[in-house]
């Protein structure tokens, strides 16, 4: 069978089926063309806690119906039709505004590697018309511990532990966890809750048949599941870990900017924020990143510091890749090289080379890598790493160090690039310093990341 993109016309949303007893929702999808049509379904099962009768099934279903509009882009990339149709109801004018945003700049990286035209900008139909929008006076500002995203990896790590040291009690929260984030998330004993996603299998098969693919917004689907597992359990506000980095553009398309990690961004997490008053009744500040004013060589520095969690953490995406359960670091990616790099001023060579099972700065095969990460090539690498300017510091501290000044990669760089030696002290307030953010937050958050300044 040939999948063939161009004969559908249209991405449709046909229903979210909610179970109150199991906590279980199913979403159904189809494709749809003049002579052709795939059908799509999946579920997610959430954690359950307390009774039905205890949960705020209004606000849960608001929720919902943004999420399954959310989930569905894993489909609708199969072909990435010009309409995307909203069959069911309960979908206010925020939640369609908030998915032009996330098709257009959560998706912008799939349209340009994937060398459309242009980035996406569907028509979004809602066959049911325009729900209402929750009253402001109706907005809930959730109280109660809060939920915790993790990933396995540092950031989510240092979000924990910084709300435990302001006495707070997080309850970490996977999609899908596999043995690494339980092994991260077990180290201080605070609770680990998971949901789990099935997807439909049918798209991998489109996939080999012809099928459009590439990146969609991962961290905003993500969110959007956390959320509703936080007011099904009736917890406080969704802690997000992303940090001021992860705003900066991949590449430039045209007049537009094409960052890998969108949905990761400042701008994103101030439309998702946005969007959940009308669209589920909750307050701006019922989803926040706790370290978004910060850089990642701040978030690292703090990290370093966490030695009972250097031998099980892991933010090497090949190891949380679909049927892998359990790996480490694979050593030769771009996001191995950037947290190699960003570590190697704070932890002794001998502990990281110990983490990553290779000096991979001292490792010659692994100097285009780094040359990427610091801007001499087109662009930055599609993955999620910081700023080059994050890099750039980086290099100079560990090349002036007498541990790593005379490690193979290091030495060819400061070859390439002599001014590496030499001190730059804008790129340590680019860096390092304060960085304001204006998105919402409640106040008992404000100052838990000033350590890290």
């Amino acid at each position: 069978m040939v999948f063939e993109p161009s004969v559908y016309t249209e991405f449709r949303f046909l229903s979210a089926t909610l179970n109150a007893h199991d906590f279980s929702v199913r979403f159904e999808y189809s494709l749809v063309g003049e002579d052709s049509t795939e059908h799509f379904s999946e579920s997610i099962s959430f954690t359950p806690v307390r009774a039905s009768h205890e949960v705020d099934w209004p606000r849960v279903r608001g929720l919902i119906v943004i999420l399954g509009a959310a989930l569905g882009l894993s489909y609708f990339k199969a072909a990435a039709p010009s309409r995307y149709v909203i069959e069911l109801e309960g979908m206010t004018q925020a939640g369609v505004d908030y998915l032009g945003e996330l098709i257009t700049h959560g998706m912008a990286e799939f349209a340009y590697r994937n060398e459309l035209p242009e980035p996406l900008h569907p028509e979004i139909v809602l066959t049911a018309g325009v729900a209402p929008a929750w009253p402001a006076e109706d907005h809930l500002t959730p109280s109660g511990d809060p939920l915790v995203p993790i990933g396995g990896g540092k950031d989510s790590v240092v979000s924990v532990e910084l709300l435990a040291a302001a006495r707070m009690h997080p309850v970490q929260f996977g999609v899908n966890p596999n043995k690494i984030m339980y092994r991260v998330g077990r180290i201080k004993g605070h609770p680990v809750l998971a949901a789990t996603r099935e997807l439909d299998t049918r798209i991998m098969e489109l996939n080999e048949a012809g099928a459009l693919n590439g990146h969609v917004p991962v961290t905003a689907m993500n969110s959007l599941i956390a959320l509703v597992q936080a007011r099904i359990i009736g917890l406080g506000p969704v802690v997000m870990s992303l940090e001021a980095s992860a705003s900066e553009p991949t590449l430039w398309w045209g007049d537009m900017p094409v960052n890998h990690q969108w949905s990761k961004s400042e701008v994103a997490e101030e439309l998702l924020q946005d969007m959940l008053g009308p669209q589920a009744g909750l307050s701006a500040g019922s989803y926040f990143s706790l370290l978004r004013p910060y850089s990642e060589i701040q978030i690292a520095r703090y990290f370093a510091a966490l030695s009972e969690y250097h031998p099980v953490i892991t933010s090497c995406n090949r190891a949380f890749r679909r049927g892998v359960e359990d790996a480490r670091w694979c050593g030769d990616c771009d996001k191995c090289r950037f947290i190699f790099l960003i570590l190697s001023p704070f932890i002794p060579a001998t502990s990281l080379t110990r983490m990553f099972a290779d000096n991979l700065l001292d490792n010659p095969s692994q100097l285009e890598g780094y040359r990427a990460l610091l801007g001499l090539h087109e662009h930055r690498p599609f993955e999620c790493v910081g700023e080059q300017a994050e890099s750039m510091l980086a290099l100079h501290w560990v090349a002036t160090a007498g541990e790593w000044k005379n490690a193979a990669v290091v030495k060819a760089l400061v070859a390439e690039i002599p001014e590496l030696l030499v001190p730059h002290p804008e790129l340590e307030v680019q860096v390092l310093g304060h960085r304001e953010s204006e998105l919402a937050m409640p106040g008992g958050y404000h100052t838990l990341g000033q350590v890290l300044a």
